[in-house]
Order: C-alpha cells, then sequence, then structure tokens
C-alpha cells in the first residue's frame, strides 16, 4: 500500500534511517569513553561492599569511601611503578630464555635427526628468518608497530586514569546515582525500582569482589608454583593468572593449559608438576574456597555462566567475559523480582483468550 503523501513519506523514511546511521558511529567513536565509564561501575560495584562493611561496623559513608579509595590507589600505586617494570624484566629474561632454549634445541639429537629427514638445514632457515628481521624494510615497520604500540600505551595509560576517576566517582556517591534513575519513573514506582535496584547493586557487588578475591588468590598460588617448579616468569604467570580466572568456572581451565605450556619451556617434568598442582588447587577452590568467599551472593546457574561468558568474550574481549556474569545475575534478580510476580498475578486469561485445558 502506497502511503498519501509519497514523497513526504519517502524523506522522511531518509531522515530516519540518517539519523540512525549518524547515532551508531557516533557511538561507535565513543565506543572507549563508553567502556571506560562501565568498567568503572563495574569496579564501584566490587568496591561497595567493602565501604558496607565499614558501614556495618560503625563508620559513617563518607569515612568507609576515604578508606577503601586510599587502598584502592595504594593498590594503584603498587600496581604501576612496582610491578610493571618487574613484568617487563622478566619478559626480557624469558625472550633471553627462549633463544637459549632454541640454541640448545639446534643441538639436540631429535632436532639433526628431523634435519635429516626433511632434507632441510633448518639453521639455516632459522638464521635467515632473523636477518630478515634486520633488513631496513623490517625495521621501518617494527618502527611503525612500535610508534603504533607506544601512541598504545598513552592511550591506555589514560584510559587507566580515567577509569580509577570513575571508580572513585560512583562508588562515593551511589545513592544520588539511584535517586537520579528513580525520578526518572512515575513517583508510584520509584519505591518499587529503588529496591530492585538496591538489590542487584548488593548481589552484583558480592559477585564482582568475589571474583577479585578468588583471582588474587589463584595468582598467589600460580606465583608461587612456578617458584617452586623454577620457572623464570613467575609475576608474569601471576598476572596472566588473576586476569583470565576472574572468568569464573572455565578460567581456571584455561589458565591450567596456558600455564602448562609456558611451564614446558622449564622441563617436561616441572609442567607435570605445576598442572598436578594446580589441578588439586582447582579442586580445593571449587569445594572449599568459592562458596566461603562468595557467600550469599547472586547464585547464577553453571550453564548460564558458560553461556554469558562465551557471548561476552565474543562481542567484548576479556571484558565481556568479566562483566557477563554479574549482568546475567542482574538479569535473573530482575525476571524474578519483577518478571515472575507480574506472571503470577494473572491468574485469569486476557479477554478473548482461550483457556486450553
Amino acid at each position: 500500500m502506497l502511503p498519501a503523501k509519497p514523497l513526504l513519506s519517502g524523506f522522511s523514511i531518509a531522515i530516519g534511517v540518517l539519523f540512525a546511521i549518524a547515532l551508531a558511529a557516533t557511538i561507535a567513536g565513543i565506543s572507549t569513553v563508553l567502556i571506560s565509564i562501565f568498567l568503572g561501575m563495574f569496579l564501584a560495584l566490587g568496591l561497595d561492599p567493602a565501604v558496607r562493611a565499614l558501614e556495618r561496623r560503625g563508620m559513617s559513608r563518607a569515612a568507609g569511601v576515604t578508606i577503601v579509595a586510599i587502598i584502592f590507589l595504594g593498590i594503584v600505586a603498587v600496581i604501576l611503578p612496582v610491578l610493571m617494570p618487574a613484568t617487563i624484566r622478566q619478559i626480557a629474561v624469558a625472550i633471553g630464555a627462549a633463544l637459549e632454549t632454541i640454541a640448545a634445541m639446534q643441538q639436540s639429537e631429535w632436532y639433526r635427526a628431523l634435519e635429516a629427514d626433511l632434507g632441510v638445514d633448518l639453521s639455516a632457515v632459522i638464521a635467515d628468518s632473523i636477518r630478515s628481521l634486520t633488513t631496513f624494510s623490517s625495521f621501518l615497520a617494527i618502527s611503525g608497530g612500535v610508534l603504533k604500540a607506544g601512541f598504545g600505551v598513552i592511550g591506555a595509560v589514560s584510559s587507566f586514569v580515567m577509569v580509577t576517576v570513575l571508580t572513585l566517582y560512583f562508588v562515593s556517591s551511589p545513592q544520588s546515582i539511584k535517586g537520579a534513575l528513580a525520578n526518572l519513573l512515575p513517583l508510584y514506582r520509584r519505591a518499587r525500582f529503588a529496591g530492585v535496584l538496591d538489590e542487584i547493586t548488593q548481589s552484583v557487588g558480592g559477585v564482582v569482589a568475589g571474583g577479585v578475591t578468588l583471582s588474587a588468590i589463584n595468582a598467589g598460588i600460580v606465583f608461587v608454583i612456578q617458584l617452586v617448579v623454577g620457572s623464570s616468569i613467575p609475576a608474569v604467570m601471576a598476572i596472566v593468572a588473576f586476569f583470565v580466572t576472574l572468568v569464573p568456572m572455565i578460567g581456571s581451565l584455561v589458565f591450567l593449559v596456558i600455564g602448562g605450556i609456558a611451564t614446558l619451556f622449564v622441563s617436561p617434568t616441572e609442567a607435570l608438576v605445576f598442572v598436578i598442582a594446580y589441578l588439586v588447587y582447582i579442586q580445593v577452590e571449587a569445594y572449599v574456597v568459592t562458596p566461603r568467599i562468595m557467600g550469599k551472593a547472586a547464585a547464577v546457574p553453571g550453564v548460564l555462566v558458560i553461556i554469558g561468558a562465551m557471548i561476552g568474550a565474543t562481542l567484548l574481549g576479556l571484558l565481556g567475559a568479566l562483566v557477563a556474569i554479574p549482568l546475567t545475575a542482574s538479569i535473573l534478580i530482575v525476571i524474578r523480582q519483577v518478571w515472575i510476580p507480574r506472571q503470577n498475578r494473572q491468574t485469569e486469561p486476557p479477554d478473548g483468550e482461550v483457556l486450553i485445558r
């Protein structure tokens, strides 16, 4: 069916499409800022349980926020000037160890047997590859990559500062933010909305804080095991373990593979020791540590944890996998507190609908 004014209707539709494209382009352009805001809210929810715990001990909200902010900034101050240089040094050590491993590998019997079977001088191939990296064109490509990496580091530092500031703001003024959101709704819905929002923030805050605590413990265990097996990069492995195990359930299994492969550079025996020791800790974490730390945090079914982590990782990488679990918990709370009670109140079928028995 043609509209009564086809020219005006077509023009209006075209304008609407252009506005939609412009809006999508704007959102894509400020995606970094939106991610920083979302990450700041995510960290603030993780710090909020600590502030609430201090309030239960008789402190005021301002004093609790101040103490938590000082501890948070102290951790940031330790990570940036202390841990990062140590990590860079250990990465350099790892590169040197890798070169020594390659040199030792070239002297091994199985390497020489492989060259004889293939009929190729693998040492010459490796030498040619190294020489190709030292050419002028390779230098330009590498220097361009280093320049991009430098700009990336500057952007990462600025984003880190922005996330820190936003986190401190969100953790210091949650009530005013909740009140502003509630004022957007009709008066008769504000009390119900505020109650559900409080439950969501408390539950999600417990999930975030518990997950960070579990990952910190996991990183400490990995650091100790890597020291025992003689790894040259225990701090790097601990940092990797912290971020990977932030993803519940599957994070520890993923790092089991990563840590096992990385420990192979020490020796196959030490890699087997690491795998067995870390498997034992995974069992202890699942049945002892996690129930004690997570406590009464929102219980999310395991299948939803895996599905949410997969969807989040596909959309936003590691950040998406991290926020998928709290977001899933929030959706479950809304379903339990809003949708299911609304469905339970509908005891009669709507007019005109036939009830099937």
